[in-house]
Formats: C-alpha cells, structure tokens, sequence
C-alpha cells in the first residue's frame, strides 16, 4: 500500500500465486514482521501485527515457516488467536521439532504454519550461536519448504536470515558471523535445487 493509505500493489508473490505457482514465506525472525508482511500484507504501518497476522493466514499462501507470530492475540491479548484462525483458514500448524521432521511428501497441497520449536523473548529463532547443531536452522526450513511446495507449476520462496540485522544493530560481531553463515547455508540449499533444475530456477 503507498505512503498516503489510497493505493494497494500487487506483490511479486501475489503475481506467482496468480500463475497457480505455490508460494513459501520463511523468517528466522516473526512470521509478520515487515520482510515477510511485505509479501502478502497491506498495511499503512509494520507495527500493526495483529493485522498483518490476519491478513498472512488469509492469503492462502502453501507454506510459512520459522520464528513465532508477534501479538497473536493482538497488543491487549484479547482478539481472536492467529494461529486458531489459521486453522479455520486450512493451515496445518506446527509447533515441534518432532511434527516438523514428519512433514513430507504425503502433506504437499496441504497448507502449513511451521514455528521453530524453539522461539526467543522477541518471537523469532535463536541465534545460531546460542543453539546447538540438533536444533532446526534456517536451512531446514528453507529445505522443507522446497520439499513441500515442488510441482509441476513451479513455486516461489522468500526467505529472510532477519537476525543478521539484529546482530549488527547490537553490534556483535561473533553473533552477526554466525547469521551469516546460517544464510548463507540456507542459500547453498536453494542452489543444490538450482543445479538439479537450472534451465527453470531463478535464485535473486
């Protein structure tokens, strides 16, 4: 939406759904902050998350994945919890390490909200510093997601490493690496999907 609250766009994903692609959304911070809101929401501000909630389980998109839901039950706790309207709305949600490892195959054309098992104090992931290697990084989501969504017509993914701003914000060198190296694994994935289907993958 512009600056003026008048004109709605069309996202680049709205444009792929519209092509009958499936589309994945995946964060290692909230799944309504603004990166991923961008992609399906229109809201004149990125600090009404209650909103963009309800406008992200109301877009039918395949698949979002990655840190939690910001206000889920709005700034005063006491609207209608998201993750019980994406349920109404069709979604599979899914909260556990143990739930997440067992999606395969048999749920494609099954639309999915998975959340890291593991959420921080701001509802995104953890640091990758702060975790150990048994616990799901953003290239399990972003591995996942490609596994879920492959079809005949295509998909298109988002994915967000949203803490490396995070870190740099705070300074923290050490922190800020680890990030990085994170991304840059869960890009490695996307390109091992890129080599074996190269003449129809496009990796921005």
């Amino acid at each position: 939406i512009d600056e003026a609250n008048e004109v709605e766009f069309t996202t680049i994903a709205e444009i792929a759904k519209e092509k009958g692609m499936k589309l994945g959304i995946i964060s290692s911070v909230s799944l309504n902050h603004a990166t991923p809101a961008s992609f399906y929401s229109r809201v004149p501000s990125r600090w009404r998350y209650y909103e963009i909630a309800k406008q992200m389980v109301e877009s039918g998109f395949d698949f979002f994945g990655g840190g939690g839901i910001k206000y889920p039950t709005g700034r005063r706790g006491l609207q209608t919890d998201i993750l019980e309207l994406a349920k109404q709305e069709g979604y599979k949600v899914i909260q556990s390490k143990e739930e997440f490892l067992s999606l395969g195959k048999e749920n494609n054309g099954e639309k999915v909200i998975a959340l890291n098992e593991k959420i921080t104090s701001d509802i995104a992931m953890p640091y990758r510093i702060d975790v150990s290697e048994d616990d799901l990084s953003l290239a399990d989501f972003v591995d996942k997601s490609i596994e879920l969504l492959e079809n005949d017509k295509g998909f298109f993914m988002m994915v967000e490493g949203g803490k490396i701003d995070w870190a740099a914000h705070d300074n923290d060198a050490a922190t800020l690496i680890k990030e990085v190296e994170d991304f840059d694994q869960s890009v490695m994935r996307a390109f091992q999907f890129y080599q074996q289907h190269p003449e129809e993958t496009l990796i921005v």
